[in-house]
């Protein structure tokens, strides 16, 4: 999914991320979006059709963005629990870092579940399918062991993931999702019988 870069929609999504965490959905027009990037709405209109375009095209940015930080997070040097906990963290704890900051957060949450729903939903298959692809790798390695479990790979990556995402209510600030997300990886390590450290 490597698009060119293009500096100029670049900018133009950086202006709507702060409009619309300013502002809100609703509130943010494409004469706001413009005067963040100092482009006419004219200009605006050469790359994007309208709002819900470019909040689509937002919405994508920041999914790319946390899944290739969890792909990093997954392919480290480090323990299994450690991986584990820092792709959780980069994928759901990024998103839950996007809407903590906005006093519009819930909005923007309820707006990205209308117009981005493919987009969230292609973004949770690929991390739990590279969650999987990890835990695959660490049992071969003799890292983890969920032979006890009666799971397969998948089923243990769906389940840890389905739970980290959970964590986030109530959590309030990415610190107290972290304690959450390491206290949920090391329960569940040590209930497969292979804390990998």
């Amino acid at each position: 999914m490597s698009e060119v870069p293009d500096p100029r929609r670049d900018a133009i999504l950086e202006a709507a991320y702060k409009a619309f965490a300013l502002y809100g959905y609703r509130r943010t027009s494409m004469e706001e979006i413009a005067r963040g990037t100092g482009l006419s709405r004219a200009s605006l209109y050469l790359h994007f059709a309208n709002k819900e375009e470019i909040f689509r095209g937002l919405v994508e940015r920041v999914h790319t963005s946390a899944l290739d930080a969890a792909e990093r997070a997954l392919e480290g040097e480090v323990p299994l629990a450690s991986r584990l906990e820092d792709a959780l963290v980069a994928k759901v704890g990024r998103l839950l870092d996007v809407v903590s900051e906005s006093p519009h957060g819930e909005e923007i949450v309820d707006e990205s579940s209308r117009t981005c729903g493919d987009i969230v939903l292609a973004s949770s298959e690929r991390f739990q399918n590279m969650l999987a692809k990890a835990m695959s790798t660490a049992v071969r390695a003799g890292e983890l062991r969920l032979v006890g479990t009666g799971l397969s790979a998948p089923a243990a990556a769906k389940i840890l993931r389905l739970s980290a995402t959970g964590l986030k209510y109530g959590a309030g600030d990415g610190r107290e999702y972290r304690k959450r997300v390491r206290q949920l990886v090391r329960v569940f390590l040590a209930g497969c019988d292979g804390l990998g450290e």
